[in-house]
């Protein structure tokens, strides 16, 4: 039985407007920090948030329900971020819609992109889907992560563990995707790998990178600090950086970004 959105999702979103010398429609996309559902590190969120902005985009970042909530809490919330950031009441004027999701949050952002609906959902019906996605160290398939990490998280959902499993779900109908990690993470780069995998097999548009240096969860991977707290995944990695600009030149090729 899904669980109620006790606060209204306009409450969860942190707003970050495409900088002011860009003008007319402007592109947004749904930032889903990643964290393991225990915590949402700034620099996954208001980092990335700052990134888009200076890109002509406008960014919503999501703090969606963390443990001791379980799906499919985390989904509704980003569902309904995602429908507030096409149609809500935040006076921007709208053009496609994107999500950008980091380990975690790219589990998420990988279960909107291929509309799952769980079985332990009651009335959920055409869930919205976002119209690009952007997938830093994602979360792929609960099989590459190590089974205590997996039982810790799912509890008692640990029977539905393949349905939480968005690449198992890819099809041809799933937007287009940027996935990158790198060779240094553990957790990411099988996932990553997986991405590309099944996107590539389903005939979905997909650009893969995999950069040599540098660990789990680095964001931007500038080593600069967000939210007023540092945090033990800051890196400065100026290589494995340049995964921004090479990220900014796919949205201009999908059509996405229009200077």
């Amino acid at each position: 039985m899904a669980s109620a959105i006790s606060t209204p999702i306009s409450q969860k979103i942190e707003l970050y407007p495409a900088e002011d010398r860009f003008l007319g429609p402007r592109p947004a996309v749904l930032v889903l920090p990643g964290g393991g559902f225990r915590e949402l590190p700034p620099h996954e969120g208001e980092g990335y948030a700052r990134w888009l902005s200076g890109l002509g985009i406008h960014a919503f970042v999501l703090s969606y329900r963390l443990l001791p909530h379980r799906f499919p809490a985390p989904l509704e919330d980003a569902r309904a971020a995602l429908d507030h950031v096409r149609d809500g009441d935040h006076g921007l004027d709208i053009g496609r819609v994107g999500v950008l999701g980091s380990s975690a949050g790219g589990q998420l952002a990988g279960l909107l992109m291929t509309g799952r609906v769980l079985s332990i959902e009651e009335g959920v019906t055409a869930p919205p889907r976002p119209d690009f996605a952007i997938l830093p160290y994602a979360l792929a398939d609960l099989d590459l992560l190590p089974p205590p990490v997996v039982e810790n998280l799912l509890g008692d959902l640990l029977p539905i563990k393949d349905e939480l499993s968005p690449a198992r779900h890819v099809d041809s109908s799933v937007c287009p995707t940027f996935v990158w990690a790198t060779a240094q993470d553990p957790p990411g780069l099988p996932n990553t790998l997986e991405w590309t995998r099944a996107l590539a097999a389903a005939g979905v548009r997909v650009e893969s990178h995999v950069y040599p240096d540098g660990g789990h969860g680095i964001g931007l991977a500038d080593g600069v600090e967000y939210g007023g707290a540092s945090h033990e995944f800051i890196a400065n990695v100026p290589h494995t950086a340049s995964w921004t600009s090479a990220c900014a030149a796919w949205l201009r090729r999908e059509g996405v970004l229009v200077d």
